[in-house]
């Protein structure tokens, strides 16, 4: 009965299981035709296995935990006591250091002064933000995790490739020019002005160092994050809105830096994850504009 009973849950399980590693599957086949995973059965008088890699169902009739299912890094155990069947997860431990960078981040940007405080230096009054409207958006696409350590996987190096976007809005009556001298400036705009943003977008680079704390059930519950990033520019624009409604847009080169690099740290405890980042570069070619450093916190939304 314990059997049938088991057979019934793979009958049911392996189905699905198959349709998830269905696409990583047909890539390994694509590779090596001779070496494609494929559903594996051993079965004796005592026990029982149905799976394959991340995904299998077991049975023991000698044992008290009867069924055990695995997916992935979550395994569900049937046990047998006092003619009961209890169910109970557990979580397996991963195999290897994952880091913390892929995913979505969202955060205010803004800049600092020559002096790295909140002031701008003189003549800079055309870059004053409406920080409250100031935003960064990343998408962090790829990611690439070494461990440091042989018999623990808590702390490692992380690195990857992310797109951001950043969006300095300013609510004033300057358009951002580039004058004859080939130096950006603020040039008075008589109409009245809703709103006016310079946007940027980068593709970045880190190399941060990140460490984790495991719970007892070596599961990461909180890490913290830090080191270094470089990006260079995919492009820019300046958008002035004005108080009738009329858009004006323009791609003109206003000498935005076409490199970046700074310093990132990342730091998180469960579900809340929250980043920073500052730049040692400045926003305009050096000689070429203010001098100002842009810098963005936020939460990170989601992780791959």
């Amino acid at each position: 009965m314990q059997k049938l009973y088991t057979l019934i849950i793979c009958t049911l399980l392996v189905p699905s299981m198959m349709l998830a590693q269905s696409s990583d599957d047909s890539k390994k086949g694509e590779k090596d035709n001779n070496s494609v995973d494929i559903i594996v059965i051993d079965e004796n008088e005592e026990k029982a296995i149905v799976g394959f890699p991340k995904a299998k169902v077991e049975f023991d009739e000698c044992n008290d935990t009867i069924t055990k299912i695995t997916l992935g890094h979550k395994r569900w155990e049937f046990i047998e006591e006092d003619d009961k069947t209890n169910v109970r997860m557990v979580h397996i431990p991963r195999e290897k250091f994952k880091g913390h960078f892929s995913g979505v981040q969202l955060g205010f940007c803004n800049y600092m002064g020559p002096d790295h405080d909140g002031s701008l230096p003189a003549g800079a009054d055309f870059l004053e933000l409406n920080s409250g409207k100031s935003m960064a958006v990343s998408i962090n696409l790829l990611q690439y995790n070494i461990g440091l350590q042989k018999r623990k996987k808590n702390v490692g190096l992380v690195t990857g490739l992310g797109w951001t976007v950043y969006n300095y809005r300013h609510d004033n009556q300057y358009g951002i020019q580039v004058n004859d001298q080939g130096t950006t400036f603020g040039n008075p705009i008589a109409e009245p002005v809703d709103k006016s943003k310079i946007v940027a977008s980068y593709l970045n680079i880190p190399l941060l160092l990140e460490a984790q704390i495991p719970s007892a059930k070596d599961r990461c519950t909180a890490f913290v994050s830090a080191g270094v990033y470089g990006g260079f520019k995919l492009g820019s624009h300046t958008k002035i809105k004005y108080a009738d409604g009329d858009k004006q847009k323009s791609r003109d080169d206003i000498n935005i830096n076409p490199f970046q690099y700074g310093a990132m740290v990342q730091v998180g405890y469960k579900v809340l994850k929250l980043y920073a980042t500052y730049n040692f570069s400045t926003l305009f070619e050096d000689g070429k504009g203010p001098e100002i450093y842009p810098y963005s916190v936020g939460l990170t939304l989601v992780n791959f």
